[in-house]
């Protein structure tokens, strides 16, 4: 837990967070919403979910930030390279699923996958860049 960058992690949280309400609550909204085959009214006492979506996005970043160090991209562009690569080879393949084999649609695999592509590429150009600087002896 002391190699975790918590600046860059925490950063990336709060960026994730206000990307998921713009993504999701103005630009795609109706899109998702159709997709999903779901109204507003189905929404009703789901607001739970979100304290998951927000483990869900810490767990990410704290394997994002392993990464990153453990490939020794500590800069904004290296950040994310690193987590461009991740989100195609996992992210984006795992979303994928649901289309392939569960009959999902199309426009639902464009509008998730779309937020997971950028959420982990600001994700890992935060862990890769912001980082405090080393405590002088």
């Amino acid at each position: 837990m002391k190699t975790i960058n918590w600046l860059g992690l925490v950063a990336a949280l709060v960026v994730g967070q206000v990307i998921g309400i713009v993504w999701y609550g103005s630009l795609f909204s109706a899109a998702w919403q159709e997709a999903m085959e779901m109204t507003q009214a189905d929404f009703a006492g789901t607001e739970w979910r979100m304290s998951l979506g927000l483990v869900n996005m810490v767990v990410i970043l704290i394997g994002l930030d392993w990464l990153i160090g453990r490939l020794d991209a500590r800069s904004w562009m290296a950040g994310a390279r690193v987590a461009l690569a991740a989100c195609i080879f996992f992210a984006l393949t795992v979303v994928s699923l649901d289309y392939i084999y569960a009959a999902g649609n199309l426009p639902l695999l464009w509008i998730d996958g779309g937020y997971q592509l950028l959420t982990y590429v600001i994700g890992g150009a935060l862990l890769g860049g912001l980082r405090l600087k080393p405590k002088a002896p």
